[in-house]
């Protein structure tokens, strides 16, 4: 009698168990979404600005000498003037300052 009545007990358990997994409410065929990560990259650090007479303007972005129309980090560098360039990833832009001023984003 206690035998029949614990492998009865064991067996309610399981099959609540496997029920928990699934949800029976559920449409057929139905999936849970798969969750998307978004992977940001964070903005190059703007550390100089070289300006040359007659050449092409150049920066220091990270660490490295960039020149327009090159990309760093998957930023592309779009224009640099005297004291700010422009960065465009996608259909964004941001203006990094050479002197301390808010970041903007153009959109």
């Amino acid at each position: 009698m206690v035998k029949q009545f614990l492998s009865l007990l064991l067996l309610v358990l399981f099959s609540t168990a496997s029920l928990a997994a699934s949800d029976p409410t559920a449409p057929l065929g139905w999936q849970a979404p798969s969750v998307k990560k978004t992977v940001t990259q964070r903005l190059p650090s703007l550390e100089g600005i070289i300006c040359p007479e007659q050449d092409q303007c150049s920066v220091i972005l990270n660490s490295q000498v960039v020149v327009p129309g090159e990309v760093i980090s998957g930023y592309t560098l779009k224009g640099v003037d005297g004291e700010a360039v422009i960065l465009q990833r996608g259909s964004r832009q941001w203006r990094l300052a050479l002197y301390r001023e808010d970041i903007t984003t153009n959109e």
